[in-house]
Parts: structure tokens; sequence; C-alpha cells
């Protein structure tokens, strides 16, 4: 029995949606569903999307056209308020003046990326040509490295922020940008502007490129009125499914930690209601009053990691998967960002079907060119030191490039000592996965039910655990935070 129907597998349904009144039925769908999954900006999306779908020869012109219109009116993964900051601590206003800054230094961001495409066209054995991602990514942490030491004032420091502040969230769109403009036959710069924050992403404001890059999207793109129409109609399911874990999430919140929403709240006051929850603490919180001394029951402190990790397997899909969605009205089967990951059976598989478009720029960008490269003669070696290289140095490359307001805040070297803890979590994850791999291939074929059971519970025990190192702040030491694990075993001290 399944919760959501299969939309897509009816024929009737299917050939409905290829007609006019199909089209904008599904639209109307769509919206709705937007909306009551919490989009605010669901009339505009909703808009884009029926262009999109009664004009699908100009397919990836008008996506162009909507990545430049939500860069101009909506650009939320921009760090606008980091800017405003440093402006303010060299006494700059707010006013034409930091605007126009922005613009060109926008136009300067996108004008590197050009000479950077050109090099890897034109001149591919120049080091920008065969490493054209090594640079781009170097380049961005010398760059944060001299904002974050230098003795930098006024506009020179507004300026370098600046750059750091518009180029950091564009980063590994460049990157699949740079490795798909080196291909046979790439994308023009201008089709390639509609892969970098398209609208669907940029409702998100991940900086993970949901969707990949120009060479992903030309392979899910549909073809045909029925392709379109079937992946469509797995939109609009998704966003059905997407709706249920909503209401699951609010419910789990509610009864296990006693969060309610604002309005919940209000009409539980206003009636006299009292929802009954088990007072379950949060991770969070539980580690606050365990570093304070004073911390929860045993019991509670399990209660609080185990029900953490189950909240963040319920609330990663509802971000992700909308972004897919979003590209599947668009007319691009993507991939869900996260599929089932409760039923894998080994640590690697959990990690590929939990945050998937994470876990395929890590492999794009550090675990191939390291398993192309290195230990050719050392199979067991080489998957290894791939998968170190991308689930431990990718992942603490991606985060520390993402979160530059703490080099802002501490410095350079402050924020780079100050990362050991998330370190430690990247370390044990990438250890832990080579290891998942290697075992892996030891034993093929499926499980039987009962070895399937224990493995999943085995592995959900592991990423439960591991979730107390998964912080990405620079308040607390790794000290802390292994204190904090040893008070979950008192009987092993």
């Amino acid at each position: 029995m399944r919760i959501i129907p299969q939309l897509d597998a009816y024929p009737r349904l299917v050939c409905l949606v290829q007609t006019p009144l199909g089209k904008i039925s599904a639209i109307i769908a769509f919206a709705l569903l937007m909306l009551v999954n919490g989009e605010a900006l669901y009339l505009e999306l909703a808009a884009i999307v029926a262009v999109l779908s009664f004009f699908p020869k100009y397919r990836r012109p008008l996506l162009s056209a909507a990545t430049l219109y939500w860069l101009l009116l909506h650009p939320n993964w921009i760090p606008q308020g980091l800017i405003r900051r440093v402006a303010l601590a060299e006494g700059i206003r707010e006013g034409w003046g930091l605007v126009l800054g922005a613009a060109v230094a926008m136009c300067v961001v996108f004008c590197g990326l050009g000479v950077l495409l050109r090099i890897v066209r034109t001149r591919p054995s120049h080091l920008a040509g065969r490493r054209p991602v090594l640079v781009l990514v170097g380049s961005f942490l010398l760059l944060l490295a001299a904002a974050g030491t230098l003795s930098l004032h006024g506009w020179a420091r507004v300026a370098i922020w600046m750059l750091l502040a518009l180029a950091g969230p564009y980063l590994w769109f460049f990157a699949y940008a740079l490795g798909d403009y080196a291909s046979k036959a790439p994308d023009s710069p201008p089709r390639q502007f509609g892969t970098f924050f398209p609208f669907w992403v940029g409702s998100g404001g991940s900086s993970t490129p949901i969707g990949k890059g120009a060479a992903y999207l030309r392979k899910v793109e549909a073809r045909t009125p029925k392709d379109l129409a079937v992946v469509q109609l797995k939109a609009v399911k998704l966003l059905m499914w997407i709706f249920v874990l909503h209401m699951v999430l609010l419910v789990f919140r509610a009864v296990v930690f006693g969060d309610l929403s604002r309005a919940a709240t209000e009409f539980c006051r206003a009636h006299g209601f009292r929802i009954f929850n088990l007072g379950v603490p949060t991770l969070e919180a539980a580690f606050d009053r365990t570093a304070a001394g004073q911390p929860p029951p045993l019991h509670m402190l399990w209660a609080g990691v185990v029900a953490h990790f189950f909240a963040a397997i319920l609330a990663v899909p509802l971000m992700g998967n909308m972004v897919v969605a979003c590209s599947r009205m668009a007319g691009f089967n993507l991939l869900r960002n996260t599929y089932k990951p409760l039923y894998a059976t080994t640590i690697a598989e959990f990690w590929n079907r939990f945050y998937f478009y994470f876990k395929e720029l890590l492999v794009e960008f550090f675990f191939f060119p390291t398993y192309v490269r290195y230990f050719k003669k050392h199979r067991r070696l080489r998957l290894a030191a791939a998968t170190f290289a991308a689930a431990t140095l990718g992942n603490l490359v991606y985060h520390f490039c993402r979160d530059i307001n703490y080099v802002f805040e501490l410095g350079f070297w402050r924020a780079l000592t100050g990362f050991q803890v998330y370190a430690f979590y990247a370390a044990v994850l990438g250890a832990s996965i080579a290891l998942s791999q290697l075992r892996g291939k030891r034993a093929p074929g499926p499980l039987p039910f009962h070895r399937r059971v224990i493995a999943s519970v085995g592995v959900i025990g592991f990423y439960c655990l591991l979730e107390i190192f998964d912080y990405e702040g620079r308040s607390h030491s790794l000290g802390t935070h292994l204190a904090f694990f040893g008070s979950l075993f008192p009987l092993a001290r």
C-alpha cells in the first residue's frame, strides 16, 4: 500500500498533462503544494515553471533568464549581512555606493570565471587548463587567507570581503562549469549562466549545486511532451510526499521535544489545550547542560542523541527534495537528494542516500582526481585514499569555504584551528566510509532479512553517535565534545 499514488504511472493522466488544460492543472497543483510546504515565493516559481512548460523549445535560454531574474530580485544565497557588517566596521554607510560596489564585484567575479573558461578551452596545457578547479578553489582560499590576516582598512577591506561574499556561494557551480567547458561539446557561456544558482536552487539558498552542472542537466532534460508530462507528475508526487514528511516532522518535534510552531502555540493557549510531550532535550540543549556541569539523566542524554538523528532524517529531505521538485517541474528529471536512507545497510550506502548531491560534489572534485592519479598499483589503498580525499578533505574544504563569516569574526588562523571538532568528524567519517567500501567488496549479494535489519540498526547507531561531532561552529573545543561523548558511557570510565 502506497501513501502517495504513482501519478506518473497512469497513462490517461500522462496524456492529460500533455494538453494545455493538463499543464495548467499541474502548475496549479505545484503552486498549491509549494504553498502548503512553506515556500513564500510559490507564485513566482509557478510563473517561471508555466513559461518553461509552454515553451519547452526555449528551455535553456529561459532558464538563464530565470536565473538572472532570481539573482536581481531574490539573491538569498549571497551573505548580504556579512557585507553590511564589514562596511559598518569600516564606517561605510549603506547606500548606493555599497550597491554599486557589489555590482562591480559581481562583474569581477564573472569576468574571472570567463578568463578561466577561456584558458580551459584554448590553453589546456596551462596549469589553469589542466587543473581549473584546483586553481579556482586555491585562489579563493588564498583570497580568504589574505582577508583574514592582512591589516586592511576602508574600501580595501570592504572590497576583498565583497569579492569573497559574492564568489563563495558560486564556487562549486563554477567548478561544474569548468568541468563541462573542458568537454567536447560544452554549453555556451550564456547557457552556463543558467546553471549558476538556477531558480530552483535559489529558492532554497543552498550552496550545494542540486542538479550539478550543465552536463548533467543535458542528460536528464525532458526531450518529448510525454517525458515532460511524466517528470512534472513526478514533481507533484514528490511534493505530496514532502508534505507528509513535513507533517510527520511537526508531530515528531511536538511530541518528542515539545517544540510547537508559533501558530500552534497560540492556538493551544487560546483554547486551553496542552499537547503531551516526552520532554526530550535537543542535542544542543543536552550538550550545553552537560558542558555547564548539569547534565540531564543518562536516559535523556541518549534519547536526545537518537531523536536528533531522526529529526535530521525527516528535515533534510524537506529542503533538498523541494529543490528537486522545482527542477522536475522545469523539465529536468533530477534524482532525489535524499532517498530512503534508513534502508542503508552500510555506512557508505547511507552517505550516498542521505545527501546525494553533496556526495556527488565531493566525488566529482576530490574522489575521482585522487583515484585516477595516485596509488594505481594498490587497488585497496587507492580506493581508501580517494574516499578519504572526498569525505574528509573535500568535506572540510567545502565547509570552510562556505562559512567565511568565522574568518571575518575570528581571523583566518583562529577560524582554522577552531574547526577542530568538524575536522575530527570528517576524519572519522572518511575512515569509516573507506572501511565500509572495502568490507563491501568482500560480501557481494543481498543480505538475509535478519542480517539486513541488524546492519541497518548498526548504521543508524554509528551516525547517531557521529552526529555529536557534526559541529561547524567555533565556540566549543574537541575536548568538550569528547567529554559529552564519554558521558553517554559512564560504565566505561
